[in-house]
């Protein structure tokens, strides 16, 4: 269903515009969320112009329905937005990807034109004299409704799936809703029903296989999966990367070509779907157990809590190995410099390690199935464990934003930790966290703060 844009809804005044869109009568629309199996609107007319950007050679992409906005965009995304939102690792070259693929994709071209002019309107960096960043707001939201209408389009003539701009484009379109939508269910419409639902339509042997083509959607792959990750932890909802052919692919992959982009972060990534897994079915579980024989309640109490000692040998196994590797790299000189250059990659594994832990604690000390006397061992922390991951998590969010890592990364570890964080200064330090998030363009981070006020407000009047 077609949402409201905004604020700026039924503003009576005058835009100033440049020539390309007073002519081409360009004027704010509404917004549309992609949806993959939706009917699209087949009568869309798509209008995109073919000659290249004049003069450009930095960022060789065509032009966009207004190019003197766009030749200020564009180079704004690749050296502010991404430099300030750090989603990988230089040994994932999104940056190259995103400039090939946009050189024949009007709908890429256009998200990444609604992302840039709305970040450069959050930032305060306005582009026309005297203005208050209505106008930037303005061509986001055109940018925004190009894009869709052209993913549509794409959609009627099933030439979308194919195309592995595709991914690009419904991801930065969702980043885009996080970026003006507080509550992130836009984001979630774009990304479960568009982006989740191409990655599932194609097969997982893509990630081992040769070609160009196949090689830009294994970058998109182990650039965001992070994000279907942390959705299906955060809405406890099925992700498609928990099926054995998903994992069976990894391994292949982790095993052949892809063995040069192997990282310890990438291990952990690779089975923390098994822990959204088997949160899932343990809630589903302790609602249904009343209605179960006690026989086969204690038998399953027990195989749950054995799944998870399991999950939890696992963990304690990666962090082994990986301070191990880590240490081995230094003796080595390997991914270090002088003076020493953090690894960014190991701090995402390392804030990841910290929530997961307290996470799969939480899926059983919170029922009473393995919490109270006499019930099944489970991998349930104490409370120091619990409060020293808390602090860990602190402490690597901030290092990860220092060195520009995007703070929608941390929304998961953030929200894990402030769910145990029981002081006062923890809890201001992970609003200020959020907050620094916030004031990077995610406005998002608004929704985690409100929950989290909330809870702690309802905690308190149970004292």
């Amino acid at each position: 269903m077609p949402l409201n844009v905004g604020p700026y809804d039924g503003r009576k005044a005058r835009r100033k515009r440049c020539d390309a869109c007073v002519k081409r009568k360009i004027k704010p629309t509404i917004f549309t969320p992609v949806f993959v199996g939706e009917t699209p609107n087949i009568n869309a007319k798509i209008r995109t112009s073919a000659s290249p950007l004049a003069g450009r050679t930095t960022f060789p992409l065509l032009q966009s329905a207004c190019p003197k906005r766009f030749d200020r965009d564009l180079p704004y995304f690749f050296t502010s937005f991404l430099p300030m939102n750090v989603l990988t690792s230089d040994s994932v070259p999104i940056g190259m990807d995103l400039l090939a693929m946009g050189k024949t994709s009007p709908a890429l071209r256009d998200a990444i034109h609604a992302v840039a002019a709305l970040h450069r309107k959050q930032q305060g960096q306005f582009t026309i004299a005297g203005g208050n960043g209505n106008y930037e707001t303005s061509e986001a939201l055109q940018a925004y409704n190009r894009s869709v209408r052209c993913v549509q389009n794409h959609i009627a003539s099933n030439t979308f799936l194919g195309d592995p701009s595709a991914l690009w484009t419904t991801f930065l379109l969702g980043l885009f809703e996080l970026m003006r939508d507080s509550t992130g269910t836009n984001w979630l419409s774009h990304f479960l029903h568009g982006t989740c639902t191409i990655l599932r339509l194609q097969h997982p042997e893509i990630l081992a296989c040769p070609g160009v083509h196949n090689l830009q959607k294994r970058t998109f792959f182990l650039a965001t999966r992070i994000f279907e990750i942390a959705r299906s932890l955060i809405y406890s909802s099925p992700t498609f990367l928990s099926e054995w052919e998903w994992t069976a692919a990894l391994a292949e992959l982790w095993e052949g070509e892809g063995v040069a982009l192997w990282h310890p972060k990438e291990a952990l990534f690779d089975i923390l779907p098994s822990f959204s897994d088997l949160s899932i079915r343990t809630l589903h579980f302790c609602e249904n157990a009343a209605q179960l024989s006690t026989d086969t309640q204690c038998a399953l109490a027990q195989s749950l809590a054995d799944e998870g000692l399991v999950l939890q040998k696992s963990l304690q196994q990666w962090w082994v190995e990986t301070a191990i590797w880590e240490q081995t790299f230094r003796n080595r000189g390997i991914r270090t410099t002088m003076p020493s250059k953090p690894d960014t990659e190991l701090l995402v594994g390392y804030v990841y390690y910290h929530a997961i832990s307290i996470y799969l604690s939480g899926t059983y000390d919170y029922h009473m199935h393995w919490s109270w006397p006499d019930t099944p061992c489970a991998p349930i922390l104490p409370r120091s464990k619990i409060d020293w991951h808390v602090l860990e998590i602190l402490r690597v969010s901030h290092e990860l934003l220092a060195q520009g890592a995007a703070g929608v990364l941390l929304f998961f570890p953030l929200r894990v930790a402030g769910a145990r964080a029981v002081d006062g200064r923890s809890r201001n330090d992970i609003l200020n966290l959020l907050h620094t998030t916030g004031r990077r363009g995610f406005i998002v981070a608004e929704a985690f703060t409100t929950d989290l006020s909330n809870l702690w407000a309802s905690e308190s009047m149970l004292l």
